[in-house]
């Protein structure tokens, strides 16, 4: 994981949960960019295996620091998780169970803010237990984050992030899967996801600013995996025209209204552009 200065609460949530795990065999790497009194943290939670990296960096660069230093130490899988989620008790022993048969997990999220969990099993509404993931199920949308999601170490070898990505998640996962590795989606365990207004990214508002996040989240997304698939130069070109056509406001009220008379149910990473 990497952290950050936010409320000390959801670092006892997201480390409280790792300490209710079933399988207790695991180090935890924290990527630490200026949150200051971690030691307060690290003492609360003696009985695990903290290891801080203090670096700080972008987003990009602190993800890639530490999985330079999970690669420099020879681990042998990954379970990645966002420091201001939590986990089911299962998490990291039925990841585990799943990367013996299959190279990627991705696991099912539950939506929550302040008031508590809203939205079960979210990502179930569009995917079936066990379904095997392609490349071409994430090529316009994404619901492979860096915190409900697990990898052998070995598929990270020379991994290198551009400095200014944000999306690191599904540049990630879709240069892994454009090299025909094996995935599978679970909601046998699961991601809490905090809804907050610190959050990166959220999912399922649809609002004007989303829509222009997504639209250079997308542009560099596409433009970067063209060099992999060359697919990707026809996806940049569409998502480019339609920038293009995106100006005023009103351009982009008519754009919201016509993206709610679409009705997408259960909208994912990046699919309202």
């Amino acid at each position: 994981t990497t952290i950050f200065p936010i409320d000390k609460k959801y670092l006892y949530d997201y480390f409280g949960s790792l300490d209710n795990q079933s399988n207790k065999e695991f180090d935890i790497i924290v990527v630490n960019d200026g949150y200051e009194n971690f030691e307060e943290v690290k003492c609360n939670f003696s009985k695990l295996n903290i290891i801080e990296l203090k670096f700080s960096s972008s987003i990009s660069k602190n993800r890639e620091c530490g999985i330079h230093y999970i690669l420099d130490n020879h681990y042998d899988v990954v379970v990645f998780g966002d420091s201001d989620d939590y986990f089911s008790s299962n998490r990291v022993e039925k990841c585990i169970e799943l990367l013996n048969k299959y190279e990627i997990v991705v696991n099912d999220f539950s939506l929550f803010n302040e008031n508590g969990v809203y939205s079960e099993k979210y990502i179930s509404n569009r995917l079936v237990n066990r379904n095997r993931i392609t490349i071409d199920m994430i090529k316009k949308k994404n619901f492979f984050g860096l915190s409900n999601t697990a990898v052998k170490a070995k598929l990270l070898q020379d991994t290198s992030f551009d400095d200014g990505l944000v999306a690191v998640d599904w540049y990630l996962y879709s240069k892994l899967l454009l090299d025909n590795r094996s995935s599978v989606f679970t909601n046998e365990t699961l991601t809490y996801y905090r809804q907050y207004s610190q959050n990166t990214v959220g999912i399922g508002d649809v609002t004007k600013d989303a829509i222009k996040r997504g639209l250079e989240v997308k542009l560099m997304h596409y433009k970067l995996l063209s060099n992999s698939d060359e697919s990707y130069n026809n996806l940049y070109s569409e998502i480019k025209k339609l920038k293009s056509q995106l100006v005023t406001e009103d351009d982009f009220d008519q754009y919201l209204s016509e993206l709610k008379r679409s009705e997408i149910e259960f909208p994912l990473w990046w699919e309202e552009v």
